[in-house]
């Protein structure tokens, strides 16, 4: 514990200023994981290399990690399903299965790597920073892969939120589709609000909804993407189920609180603390990013996550007119 201990502090800590931070008048769009990214960054960029560090940030990158995308499932509702209306469902998913694969090919076009490219198709088309901590973990992606398409949502995300904010007055759609449109297309859910809210309580009710679905889509999407992980190959152990454990807990416990087998206030418990240790272990990765390898990375990660940002949004804007959403 000696050990393991500074280094769970240190990240602690850098968790709790971003949520703080997250209080603060237009940083709350970035969303508590983005913050605590950016401030592991920061602070290594600063102080250098924290060998003391080392092991409790470890242990926060990894295991924390998993637990957090496990405890995750208690924000699942898969009775919004039903209560979301028929062609806003359509929409939804055929939005999430053409970013999960048009993206993914889009951002190789790009030299992405693959699971980079993976992560940013999953980001994008679902909810951000959650979503790719998720698939992340799913994939074993690298932490610098992870770290990249965390970083990129938040930024792309906030920039999507002041494009509809002040193009949405201009474009051919009535207040309700501006408010499907960025509930389907911005990356996080506090993005969505800022956008959706600004025209209404109504819209910002609707655009929120349309979001959560997405949010409830990512339990099938990353089940999916466990199956893709392993090779196709179904393997009927307990130590190699056919996903990774962590993934069955978090499904299981959204069954579970959608048919009402955890009370509300549980609910919550569980879902803050999912936000807190994925926080945490976006902290961990921060502290273990170099600057260089962000400069490495260059703009073609930058330009592909912008041209998979203005796909999802003319899609979006397609689908809305094609499934006639007033």
């Amino acid at each position: 514990m000696r050990v393991l201990l500074p280094g769970i502090l240190l990240c602690v800590s850098l968790a709790l200023g971003a949520q703080l931070l997250t209080s603060v008048p237009g940083l709350h769009v970035l969303g508590p994981l983005t913050l605590a990214l950016v401030l592991g960054i920061a602070l290594r960029a600063l102080a250098g290399p924290l060998p003391w560090s080392d092991a409790g940030s470890r242990l926060c990158a990894r295991p924390v990690l998993r637990l957090g995308v496990f405890l995750l499932g208690a924000r699942l509702d898969f009775l919004l399903v039903a209560r979301v209306g028929a062609r806003v469902l359509l929409l939804d998913v055929l939005l999430i299965c053409a970013g999960l694969f048009g993206i993914a090919r889009l951002a190789r076009a790009f030299s992405v790597p693959a699971k980079l490219a993976t992560l940013l198709a999953v980001g994008t088309s679902i909810c951000g920073a959650s979503a790719v901590v998720a698939a992340g973990s799913v994939t074993r992606a690298d932490e610098e892969e992870v770290t990249l398409a965390v970083a990129l949502c938040g930024v792309l995300g906030t920039a999507g939120v002041l494009f509809y904010v002040l193009a949405g007055p201009h474009l051919p759609l009535s207040v309700t589709q501006l408010a499907v449109l960025s509930g389907s297309t911005l990356h996080e859910v506090a993005q969505v609000i800022a956008a959706a809210f600004s025209w209404g309580d109504a819209s910002g009710d609707l655009g929120t909804l349309v979001k959560l679905v997405r949010v409830v889509l990512l339990a099938p999407a990353i089940l999916v993407l466990g199956f893709v992980t392993e090779g196709g190959g179904v393997r009927y152990s307990l130590k190699h189920p056919p996903v990774p454990w962590f993934v069955i807990g978090f499904l299981a416990l959204g069954i579970a609180g959608s048919l009402g087998a955890l009370p509300g206030t549980s609910r919550a418990v569980l879902s803050a603390c999912s936000v807190f240790l994925m926080t945490c272990a976006m902290a961990a990765m921060g502290l273990h990013t170099q600057v260089a390898m962000l400069r490495r990375a260059g703009v073609r990660v930058l330009y592909a996550g912008l041209a998979a940002f203005a796909c999802m949004a003319a899609l979006s804007f397609a689908l809305i007119r094609l499934l006639r959403i007033a």
